[in-house]
């Protein structure tokens, strides 16, 4: 893992920005400022300190030419369109919209209509703009990072002074009005836990994409300006085309948690349409075991060889039946983090009278998934049968529903709440079994459950609180911990319940603990 990081910073004069995702005044604010922008903030610092610079320039004992920078900007945008920067940005609420008469500036527009033949076209003397900044709160400073190894250090270490002095040369980051000024340098990790803000992260799903440099990002951007110095020539407009090298990068903050796409199933009694099959809480790994060995039949039915197909044989083993790499041990290693499905069973919650049998199921990829194998399960176990393990009979048929059915009930939304239903305490309703031994000791036990956390692809920094203790939060869960069974591989592991509080409202749903993806650690709303 790398340790150095190439920071770019730049802190705004007033704490507001004005930058928006387009062009329109509908167009929603862009927060935080996207990587391009910063790109084309640099690059007009740069034209402006060495378009006039009849030679070499002079910094901090270092000598620049016009070739430099040119040099660090190709290479930074080269290293943007491999690694897209994580952004550490303040707090921002977005203000209200206020119409402001500023000065026409849009004589390029008329010269177009023109263009078309509109001859009557005139100019204005105001216009109408609608301003609707960003609020920055707590803070001023957006940082860009980005994780060098040995090569990119070495390489970063060469460009460092340009890229410095490119920074230090902005005087906007959003409209002409979002006044600020820019730093660079090379930091270690320890620098990088002194950064105030939120951490944005590049490549998750999440909100919209902010735009990112790619290769011959600079030089689009050269013609294009180009392209703007010349549309007016011989009395003829010619049109400046639009930017388009550069990327859309999916961020989001490290405190909101991706979408999990899930399947939801009722469990029927075999022979009946209606009511359900009920089993004890206590029993929720045998009846995740019983829908993971539908899951695996079926996938296995269902495997395709073709040269595009995604439902290989390597991902009924591991995504679906969970095992090793092919050719290794089924049991996963520790550290094995390849996707898998988690099998949920539901206690019947959240009413005084509520019993905490088990009713109802899901079946959830992980966290960011894109879901196409959630919504191959649901079909593909439409009436599938689950098989008592030591009786060999059938015990509960399947039925899935689907969230805005009449039959996704409020047990339902407990587990996996509509975005509406959001919320920021949630608590174990099954055991969670740590990766480790506490040792009966407080502290160590906390970390085992930051490391479950890490395990379920929960960010530690989405969460505020964590609390652990013998007793389940939810009224009608008496079983003790040692009730409930578990697998061989899980007999030896503490278990206690747990109650997080999030920083953001979730929706679930959450499995967290060495049992997560086997019916344990499952987690509702309160």
């Amino acid at each position: 893992m790398s340790t150095r990081h190439l920071v770019i910073s730049v802190t705004f004069l007033q704490p507001m920005c004005h930058a928006r995702l387009g062009k329109g005044e509908t167009a929603p604010n862009e927060w935080p400022p996207s990587p391009l922008r910063l790109f084309q903030a640099m690059v007009a610092g740069a034209a402006a300190r060495w378009a006039g610079a009849a030679g070499p320039v002079q910094l901090g004992g270092i000598t620049l030419t016009s070739d430099v920078p040119v040099a660090a900007l190709k290479w930074l945008e080269n290293l943007c369109s491999v690694t897209p920067p994580t952004i550490v940005a303040p707090e921002a609420a977005p203000g209200k919209a206020v119409p402001h008469y500023v000065p026409n500036n849009s004589g390029d527009l008329v010269a177009a209509r023109w263009a078309k033949g509109n001859a009557l076209a005139a100019f204005e003397d105001r216009v109408k703009k609608t301003f609707r900044p960003t609020h920055l709160l707590g803070g001023q400073t957006v940082h860009y990072l980005w994780p060098l190894d040995d090569v990119r250090e070495r390489e970063a270490r060469l460009h460092e002074p340009a890229i410095a002095a490119m920074a230090r040369s902005i005087v906007a980051l959003g409209w002409g009005i979002d006044a600020a000024f820019g730093d660079a340098r090379i930091m270690d990790a320890n620098g990088l836990a002194d950064l105030a803000g939120e951490r944005w992260i590049p490549g998750r799903i999440g909100a919209p994409g902010l735009r990112t440099p790619v290769a011959r990002t600079l030089d689009d951007l050269s013609a294009r300006h180009g392209a703007f110095l010349r549309r007016l020539q011989n009395g003829v407009f010619t049109p400046v085309p639009p930017l388009r090298q550069f990327a859309t990068v999916p961020y989001r903050r490290a405190s909101d948690l991706p979408v999990r796409p899930f399947a939801a199933f009722l469990l029927r009694p075999p022979e009946k349409d209606t009511g359900y099959a009920a089993f004890a809480g206590r029993r929720a790994t045998c009846v995740a075991a019983m829908l993971r060995h539908a899951a695996c039949k079926a996938a296995q039915e269902d495997v395709d060889e073709s040269p595009d197909a995604w439902r290989t044989a390597e991902w009924s083993l591991r995504f679906v039946a969970g095992h090793g790499p092919p050719g290794e041990s089924k049991r996963r290693r520790k550290d094995d983090n390849h996707p898998r499905f988690s099998y949920l069973p539901l206690r019947s919650i959240g009413h005084p009278h509520a019993d905490g049998m088990i009713r109802r199921a899901l079946i959830a990829e992980p966290f960011g998934s894109d879901g196409r194998s959630a919504r191959w399960i649901e079909q593909r176990l439409a009436g599938a049968e689950l098989i008592d393990e030591h009786t060999r009979t059938v015990v509960a048929r399947l039925e899935p529903v689907r969230p805005d059915d009449p039959d996704f009930d409020h047990v339902f939304h407990l587990y996996a709440a509509r975005s509406e239903e959001a919320a920021t305490v949630w608590t174990s309703v099954t055991p969670v079994i740590l990766p480790g031994y506490d040792d009966n000791k407080r502290a160590k036990r906390e970390r085992l459950v930051l490391e479950c956390l890490r395990h379920a692809g929960i960010d530690a920094e989405a969460v505020d609180s964590v609390e652990v203790r013998r007793a389940a939060w939810f009224s009608g869960i008496t079983e003790s911990l040692s009730a409930f069974k578990r697998p061989c591989y899980l007999q030896h592991l503490p278990a206690w319940h747990v109650r997080l509080v999030f920083r953001r409202a979730v929706s679930g749903p959450l499995s967290l603990g060495a049992g997560r993806h086997c019916g344990l650690g499952v987690l509702a709303r309160q």
